[in-house]
């Protein structure tokens, strides 16, 4: 099957482990990383009308304004939790990727999903959330 999309969406570790946290049956884990892979179309994000991808919307976190994390907001229930967030990490251009044969496309870092149950993001929450993007930038980039 070829490779859709302009951008090659990875999870990190601990994004994979969230959704095992959140989600017991392997069908909503799945369904919730489906829903997560539609970040492959992240840069043409502006070419389609209303919303991402036609059924989702997206949003900076403004705590964490100039850092490039966003949230996706999935709409759909997926084992009985509401109000899920896909935060996302999409690095600066200016980053230059360790190896640049592995993958051709740019990445999209998946940090985690989860229900949320606040308005607003807890201190703990921003701090997990830079210090992931600090992470994959010593792991990742140059």
């Amino acid at each position: 099957m070829a490779v859709t999309g302009c951008n090659f969406v990875r999870f990190t570790r601990h994004g994979l482990q969230s959704i095992r946290a959140y989600w017991n049956k392997l069908g909503d884990k799945f369904e919730v990383r489906r829903q997560a892979l539609k970040l492959r179309y992240w840069d043409e994000r502006h070419e389609h009308g209303a919303g991402l991808l036609f059924d989702h919307t997206y949003e900076s976190i403004k705590a964490l304004a100039g850092l490039g994390i966003y949230e996706l907001r999935l709409d759909d229930q997926i084992g009985g939790q509401s109000n899920i967030r896909v935060v996302f990490f999409d690095p600066p251009g200016s980053w230059v990727p360790l190896t640049m044969e592995e993958k051709p496309l740019r990445v999209i870092w998946v940090l985690e999903a989860l229900p949320k149950r606040r308005n607003e993001w807890t201190t703990n929450d921003l701090t997990r959330f830079r210090a992931s993007r600090l992470l994959i930038r010593k792991r990742f980039y140059t």
